[in-house]
């Protein structure tokens, strides 16, 4: 928490950047969380009992659905800020779009998260 004065100090801060510290400081650590939980715990769980309402009831099935297209969420806005940027950018704007597309995509997200996984992995031996 060393920067969260950032968070509510009326200096030149624009609206960007402090959606970027929050996303940073906040937001990421939680999807973090949330991500570890469903691969270590929901993952094994839903393929020994698939998320269907015969198994789970229709309320653990409709918010299953609902956090995947929450997931979707950081997905869609960050392409789509890519994308209003490239003007601005020119070339590196719409080569930047597919990066960001793919990266921060939900199977760019679990790549990421699986190659942390390695690293950690390896770091213990």
């Amino acid at each position: 928490l060393k920067h969260a004065g950032a968070f509510t100090d009326g200096g030149r801060l624009k609206c960007r950047a402090r959606c970027g510290l929050i996303w940073t400081f906040l937001i990421r650590w939680a999807m973090t969380v949330l991500t570890v939980g469903a691969v270590y715990v929901g993952l094994p769980v839903t393929t020994l009992r698939p998320l269907d309402e015969a198994n789970w009831g229709r309320l653990i099935t409709l918010l299953g659905r609902a956090c995947f297209l929450m997931g979707l969420g950081p997905w869609a806005f960050a392409t789509l800020e890519a994308m209003l940027l490239v003007p601005r950018r020119g070339l590196q704007g719409a080569v930047q779009v597919l990066f960001v597309a793919v990266v921060s995509s939900p199977f760019g997200f679990a790549t990421f998260f699986l190659y942390n996984f390695c690293l950690q992995v390896t770091s213990c031996f």
